[in-house]
């Protein structure tokens, strides 16, 4: 296990450890990435000073338990960045070597950046995309698809459904959308054109002058 004490042992187990885990949590591993990096701290523990065993264990135990709890419930990553940084403590701290302490270190922060790496050869996870809020984006999803639509409405005609006061139904490409004019009231019939959409909001204008219709 002397290797394992190394600087360079033990700077190569924290960089797959990391890579390992990280893909776990981002990509389709079926556990076995999961388990490649828990044998590899596991591994690395057994390696270092024995008087620090217990807190090495207790602090990568919490971290990986944070990371989890972030994966599972909240999901906004503040607790696996978290966990990460206390599993770093428990990595630097037994080593005793501020050489080595340094390499392991700088080696499990560049592990864990490889690890997004796996999202561009094995299939992502579910929680993943829901995390960086992907599934919501794009054109896929029905939200998407209909801010899309509205957006390809701007310079196309447009025909009053009802008086525009200064909101009414307008038609486009023959079907029904609420519509606003710039504050101007604009009779039903009139032609218009559509000037400018906002997410869901149409913004239109008279084609032509149009007689405004006061309130009553």
């Amino acid at each position: 296990m002397d290797w394992v004490q190394g600087t360079w042992g033990a700077g190569l187990l924290a960089l797959f450890a990391a890579f390992f885990l990280v893909s776990e949590f981002l990509v389709k591993a079926r556990g076995l990435a999961g388990l490649a990096g828990l044998t590899l701290l596991v591994l690395y523990t057994l390696g270092q000073n024995p008087e620090w065993n217990g807190w090495v264990v207790a602090l990568l135990a919490l971290g990986l338990i944070l990371v989890v709890l972030d994966g599972k419930l909240i999901q906004d990553g503040t607790l696996a960045v978290i966990g990460l940084l206390l599993m770093l403590a428990g990595l630097v701290i037994p080593t005793g070597d501020w050489v080595t302490g340094s390499v392991v270190g700088l080696l499990w922060i560049f592990g864990i950046i490889c690890g997004f790496l796996s999202l561009k050869v094995l299939p992502r996870r579910e929680l993943w995309d829901r995390i960086v809020l992907k599934s919501a984006l794009t054109r896929e999803t029905g939200y998407s698809s209909v801010n899309a639509k509205y957006r390809d409405f701007v310079g196309k005609e447009a025909v009053a459904v009802t008086d525009m006061r200064p909101t009414g139904t307008v038609e486009i490409d023959g079907g029904r959308y609420s519509a606003v004019s710039a504050g101007i009231w604009i009779k039903k019939g009139a032609r218009l054109k559509v000037t400018k959409v906002e997410g869901t909001r149409i913004l239109i204008e008279p084609l032509q002058e149009e007689g405004g219709e006061s309130a009553d």
